[in-house]
């Protein structure tokens, strides 16, 4: 009999929240339960027909590759817990999250499956290019002593920042923002490729 699929997921407050400890998690699904155990022995089961959403995304990380993250709204915990790995190689990650996604799907249809990572996640690149752009010109105008009008100096940032910004919200924001997803097929993008 092969073992269960299971991985390791890293620390994160929704864990500790839901009485798994502070250190991560390992995670494994036997039966049609999500089985998560802190290293202090807690344990947690949550019935695969309690998960209301799933959400899966992943987060690009220049040094450590990406880190993929999946969030699942059950009644099981007193808020959605996320359960997340750096392996790229993880392929019982991606299995467990394609067995709850099909779950889900069973229960509350395609739109309780969603990709990306959250709204918050989504906008601090583009938010942080636009405070740069804003801060950048104010420091031009005030540095010319009124040479140039706010205007001017408001369209000049506007041509230089348009393209920056566009580049930003391609690599940044569509990964991060969350959707839903039509089908199971449409999550590939958001799992590790095994």
């Amino acid at each position: 009999m092969a073992d269960p699929p299971s991985f390791c997921a890293i620390r994160h407050k929704s864990l500790a929240a839901a009485g798994l400890g502070g250190a991560g998690v390992d995670a494994s699904l036997t039966g049609d339960r999500l089985i998560l155990r802190g290293t202090g022995g807690e344990s947690l089961g949550v019935p695969l027909v309690s998960i209301a959403r799933l959400r899966v995304g992943y987060e690009q990380n220049k040094y450590a590759g990406n880190l993929y993250r999946m969030m699942v709204w059950t009644s099981a915990a007193p808020g959605p817990l996320t359960l997340a790995t750096i392996h790229e190689s993880e392929a019982d990650y991606a299995t467990i999250a394609r067995t709850i996604a099909a779950a889900v799907e069973r229960t509350h249809g395609p739109g309780a499956i969603e990709g990306g990572l959250g709204w918050v996640a989504a906008l601090i690149g583009p938010g942080w290019i636009v405070f740069g752009l804003a801060f950048g010109t104010f420091a031009v105008n005030s540095e010319q002593n009124g040479h140039n009008s706010l205007l001017t100096d408001a369209l000049m940032m506007a041509a230089i920042g348009a393209p920056i910004l566009a580049i930003v919200l391609w690599f940044f924001f569509r990964p991060y923002r969350p959707r839903r997803l039509r089908t199971q097929a449409q999550m590939d993008r958001f799992l590790p490729r095994n």
